[in-house]
């Protein structure tokens, strides 16, 4: 993982050049998250769940490079509870109170500042896909993609599918009868997409 950073203007993350061995990993927060835990208390915000408006990183909530709250505590049987940040005048920061209404991340521009760098991490991973099929592909029938329709499992794939020659993998999607509808509905659409390309 490489290290980042919080842009203010586009509320999105900008990747640094430095790798780290440690990572928060940040995860997008959206609308259906902030009304289970009573954001609307506080702040004001459309209630689409297409784009997220901000970044959690464990149980600290970040809004355009400001710790805006945290969570403490909750387990299966009880909720968290939400702690804002409040700022020397009393208020939260971006308050409805005040007046202001929350933004969503404006990916186009998070991903126009990442795209120099995240053509640097797909070269670099592509080579290594590549190598580890040269390696093997006269020792194997077939080789397999692990895909469980999360996003990692989901880039992982589209890399693949852009590097290999068609028929010398399978997906693989291991049901273990509990997924969620979401999930479901990721992989009805791969697969559609994955016969389209055959």
């Amino acid at each position: 993982m490489y290290s980042y950073t919080y842009d203010t203007e586009s509320g999105g993350i900008v990747l640094n050049s430095t790798p780290t061995n440690f990572s928060k990993e940040p995860r997008p927060v959206y609308a259906p998250e902030m009304d289970l835990l009573g954001f609307g208390n506080y702040w004001e915000y459309d209630k689409q769940s297409n784009i997220p408006y901000m970044w959690a990183e464990s149980n600290v909530y970040w809004y355009r490079n400001i710790q805006i709250a945290k969570t403490k505590g909750g387990n299966l049987y009880t909720a968290p509870e939400l702690q804002p940040l409040y700022k020397d005048d009393g208020h939260v920061f971006y308050a409805k109170e005040d007046g202001y209404i929350l933004r969503p991340i404006d990916i186009s521009a998070m991903c126009t500042m990442n795209k120099d760098i995240m053509e640097i991490v797909e070269d670099t991973t592509v080579k290594k896909i590549v190598k580890e099929y040269e390696k093997f592909k006269h020792k194997l029938d077939i080789f397999h993609v692990a895909f469980s329709g999360g996003k990692d499992s989901a880039v992982l794939l589209d890399l693949v599918k852009k590097v290999l020659p068609i028929g010398s993998f399978v997906v693989i999607f291991g049901d273990t009868g509990m997924e969620f509808p979401d999930t479901y509905n990721v992989v009805k659409q791969t697969q559609i997409q994955c016969s389209a390309k055959e």
